[in-house]
């Protein structure tokens, strides 16, 4: 039976050792040719790249635009006078052999008697697409070992992060290098295998760190700064910082939100290196829960930050969330009280408004027109200030009445309370959830009020005592992290606040004798 006349383009190379020792392109071309006549196919092209090795990742211009074609649908077969001159190496060939068969390409060599045109070659196609998996996740495998022992051993995967090079000045092939880099051309500092400081770059990381800490600015906003930021080393440099983009895709040039929001998600400045799993993070937009559980190892390049600034950091970006600090061009004022205060009539949530130019709090119901509820709209000022003077009450009468001498009733009342539900769960005369619920409640309790560890509870009662006694110096953020560690919610009627619930780890500060205790909180009014 007369074969079917396939589309058939042939490929032929040589090294340029190979052109040197004699091997012949005509050679390769004169087999092709024969072997197309003889299986009955029309040679259409032949594509030939000539003094190019074939080695792992080198560029061969012709079997790009081979493989262009073939994904096109142009051909039917490319025929080889050898297997090793279209791969070298066995990983590119099984991963070529099997790209070309997903998109119904078929591949035969002359020399290795190899054509996978026919029903035995099928097979073994799909053979040596088994083996091609297989092969290449055993070499991926090896490959995340060797990742991993580097980043054990402190050494970065990948290209250097902004703010690092490799200290190879003398032949300097870095993004930010010729023409931005003032050690261009200076002997090299390193052997180029362990990261040093970029003289420029490094000083950008400091800056953006700092305006962030400052609590007043977004990732858009330090981005727009840095574009017009003229910056003076004291080297003598002086000029426009620059990102470094990404080789292949982009080229260096302006911030945007997205370079910044990245470099302040960066554990690596702080001289540490993150790995997960099988990831190393850092070179790549990382996610928080990546990062939450990634392993840092002490990494052998220096830190530009102190782990201090990176935490505050982090922690004024979950506090602010994603609460907006420009309007229009117009700084937006921050609520402190915003997803901790609720309207002590209607119990819906109150939110942070501007009214006549000052800050105020308004009934989330209000505003969207769901409910006509009484709560009238109050001045921030006013209600913050309450529930800090109620804070310092709460600190004062614990400092002066109590101390840790009611750690043990305390302890006593939330046993007895989880008894008692127990007591009536086991009776029928409260459901699961409610049981559940009060088994919860009662093991943060036992697990917050730390009545073994005396330290832990007077470093909280410090640390809140002077964010309140610095309550009119303090940055709107930080007063929104101090709210938040003591108090879970607080309910406002009119404009008094009636009601705080504390927080678990604020419980062991909060004494019976002090205040009138409702259902899971503190009742601050009648």
């Amino acid at each position: 039976m007369e074969k079917t006349k396939l589309r058939a383009v042939g490929y032929r190379r040589v090294s340029m050792r190979e052109q040197v020792d004699g091997h012949s392109l005509d050679a390769q071309e004169k087999n092709i040719r024969d072997y197309v006549a003889a299986q009955g196919w029309e040679l259409i092209e032949i594509y030939t790249d000539a003094g190019i090795s074939a080695k792992k990742d080198s560029h061969r211009p012709d079997l790009e635009r081979l493989l262009a074609a073939a994904e096109a649908g142009k051909l039917d077969v490319i025929v080889v006078d050898k297997i090793d001159r279209f791969y070298r190496h066995l990983a590119g060939l099984l991963s070529a052999l099997d790209h070309l068969h997903s998109i119904n390409i078929s591949f035969a060599s002359v020399q290795e008697r190899l054509d996978f045109t026919s029903p035995w070659g099928k097979l073994m196609l799909t053979v040596l697409g088994i083996l091609a998996e297989i092969y290449l996740d055993n070499l991926r495998q090896e490959t995340l070992k060797g990742k991993q022992q580097r980043a054990r051993k402190g050494l970065w995967n990948g290209l250097p992060p902004y703010g690092y090079c490799k200290g190879l000045c003398a032949d300097c092939e870095d993004p930010n290098g010729k023409g931005y880099c003032p050690d261009v051309g200076s002997p090299n500092k390193t052997d180029g295998k362990r990261l040093i400081l970029h003289p420029i770059d490094s000083e950008v990381v400091k800056v953006v760190f700092s305006w962030y800490l400052n609590g007043n600015e977004s990732d858009g906003n330090i981005a727009e700064k840095l574009n017009h930021y003229e910056m003076t080393l004291p080297g003598g440099f002086t000029g426009q910082p620059r990102q470094k983009g990404h080789p292949g895709k982009s080229e260096p040039g302006p911030f945007t939100r997205d370079v910044v929001r990245d470099m302040l998600k960066r554990v690596f400045y702080t001289g540490k290196l993150p790995y997960v799993g099988s990831k190393a993070l850092g070179d790549r937009k990382t996610k928080r829960s990546e990062l939450g559980q990634a392993v840092l190892y002490d990494g052998l390049h220096p830190a530009v930050i102190s782990e201090a600034d990176y935490q505050h950091v982090q922690e004024l970006r979950e506090t602010l969330g994603n609460n907006c600090r420009m309007k229009a061009g117009v700084v937006t004022r921050l609520y402190p009280l915003s997803g901790i205060l609720y309207c002590g009539y209607c119990g819906k949530s109150m939110r942070g408004v501007t009214s006549n130019g000052k800050r105020a709090y308004r009934d989330s119901s209000q505003i969207e027109r769901r409910l006509d509820c009484q709560q009238p709209l109050v001045h921030a000022d006013h209600v913050e200030q309450q529930l800090r003077d109620a804070l310092q009450g709460i600190l004062n009468y614990w400092q002066e009445n109590a101390g840790f001498d009611n750690s043990s009733q305390l302890s006593q009342e939330a046993e007895n309370r989880y008894g008692r539900a127990k007591e009536l769960y086991v009776m029928g005369e409260v459901s699961r959830e409610a049981f559940q619920t009060e088994k919860d409640r009662y093991e943060e309790i036992k697990n917050n009020l730390q009545f073994t560890n005396p330290n832990a509870i007077i470093t909280l009662l410090n640390s809140i005592r002077q964010g309140l006694e610095n309550w009119d110096c303090t940055l709107p953020t930080d007063r929104k992290k101090l709210l938040r560690t003591a108090i879970r919610a607080a309910f406002l009627r009119g404009n008094v606040i009636v009601a705080v619930q504390p927080t678990d780890t604020f419980i062991p500060l909060v004494q019976p004798k002090y205040c009138n205790c409702g259902e899971g909180g503190i009742r601050t009014r009648g």
